[in-house]
């Protein structure tokens, strides 16, 4: 549960920065014993795989298992 939380604190800080806008994750569903997943969607469609390292970097202290989804308008 604090994995949940602190990823969650994590996007939300993302969000206050206007990195995204905002975010879904995979907690409470049937896919999360695979690992955490989670999908993004940017403040603009203009560099999407700089979007998505900065959200990889944010979280990559938290677990090294997460993927990063960043999704388009």
């Amino acid at each position: 549960m604090a994995l949940r939380g602190d990823i969650n604190k994590a996007l939300n800080r993302l969000v206050r920065e206007g990195v995204i806008v905002g975010f879904q994750t995979n907690f409470g569903t049937p896919a999360e014993p695979y690992g955490v997943h989670v999908i993004v969607t940017p403040t603009s469609a203009t560099n999407l795989e700089a979007v998505r390292n900065t959200v990889t970097d944010a979280l990559s202290s938290l677990s090294e298992d997460v993927t990063v989804t960043v999704r388009a308008g």
